[in-house]
């Protein structure tokens, strides 16, 4: 028999439930500031766990929306955060930017548990700084 501790590590990731908590709650939010906003919630490898593309929200806002989350759970920050640090530093700057799924816009925020993220949710459709309030309001939701 294999030693399993030795080959794998545990890797919390966002459950389904804890998504369609967190995407719900961010539509709520959006829906009082009647704009009409697509939400993905990602794990920690970005891969889509669930999304909520609002009635009237154009198709462009969730291509937005995945690439936001992917950052943010790539890299276990909010983008606002990553496009301070690549601006900051030469080589991030050339490299980071032609990453496929990247993206420095506001509304990518991490869901950091005991400061480990196990996942991302990114919000787009209105302004950056809008977006970035309802991703805020979503991740609140977990905790409500």
């Amino acid at each position: 028999m294999t030693d399993l501790e030795n080959i794998a590590v545990p890797c919390p990731m966002l459950s389904l439930k804890a998504a369609q908590k967190m995407l719900a709650a961010g539509v709520s939010a959006a829906e009082q500031m009647g704009v009409p906003m697509s939400l993905v919630a990602v794990d920690r490898s970005g891969h889509v766990k669930a999304v909520a593309q609002m009635d009237g929200a154009s198709v462009l806002p969730y291509q937005v929306a995945f690439k936001k989350a992917w950052t943010a759970a790539a890299t276990g920050a909010p983008t606002t955060g990553v496009r301070a640090f690549i601006a900051s530093d030469e080589g991030s700057s050339l490299s980071m930017p032609h990453l496929a799924d990247f993206s420095v816009i506001d509304g990518g925020v991490p869901i950091l548990v005991d400061g480990v993220c196990v996942g991302a949710v990114g919000v787009s459709g209105a302004t950056a700084e809008l977006d970035l309030k309802v991703a805020e309001a979503a991740i609140a939701g977990l905790q409500a």
